[in-house]
């Protein structure tokens, strides 16, 4: 008998979600989060602000940290400037604490302090589910937002108009993929959140 693969993302409790994985999904979530962090952390007040890069590409960082101000050819240009000048530390600093705490959910021992208890970063495991709070599961949430918001970039679908012909432009690429499964797996969360059941749609393409 065929057995039905249980929700990859699903409420078990009034504030407890299951939250499941495969290995594979886990190694590249993990290491492109790492690498998402990577990028913050050598980012420099530019890499926030421009608009493009040299060769007319979105800036991959950009998507993270939206204008104040959106008059952008007027005075609001210049206050959205002065924002991100007076701003850009604290930003980053937050970004980097959002990825932190998800990597704490999904690999808490990734560091080799985990006591094998499951104590890490207040993370239960039962079997292959790693069971999370409300908190948790949204920052894991905002996390791979995020990380879709930068592969969009990355791959230019930075608009509706963009997300159209994607199928076409990208076909089956590793990336492309990826960015499918990422919106797949956010919208489970959302369901598990707001406590609606269903089968959201499975992107074409394999899994990362």
């Amino acid at each position: 008998m065929l057995r039905r693969r249980r929700p990859p993302c699903e409420r078990t409790g009034p504030d407890a979600f299951a939250l499941r994985l495969s290995a594979e999904e886990h190694e590249v979530l993990v290491r492109l989060l790492g690498d998402l962090d990577a990028m913050l952390d050598e980012a420099d007040l530019d890499d926030l602000a421009s608009e493009r890069t040299t060769d007319g590409r979105s800036t991959p960082l950009r998507r993270l940290f939206p204008p104040a101000f959106t008059d952008y050819t007027g005075a609001d240009a210049e206050r959205d400037a002065e924002y991100r000048r007076l701003m850009y530390s604290e930003l980053v600093a937050s970004r980097r604490a959002a990825l932190a705490a998800v990597l704490n959910v999904i690999d808490p021992d990734r560091d080799g302090d985990d006591d094998g208890t499951g104590s890490g970063g207040g993370v239960r495991r039962f079997g292959a589910d790693i069971v999370l709070d409300t908190a948790q599961i949204t920052a894991f949430m905002q996390g791979l937002n995020s990380l879709r918001l930068v592969l969009g970039a990355i791959l230019g679908i930075v608009d509706d108009d963009a997300a159209t012909d994607a199928d076409d432009r990208l076909g089956d690429t590793p990336e492309y993929a990826l960015f499918g499964w990422s919106g797949w797996m956010l919208e489970w969360v959302v369901q598990a959140l707001s406590g609606n059941s269903g089968s959201p749609f499975m992107p074409s393409g394999p899994e990362p």
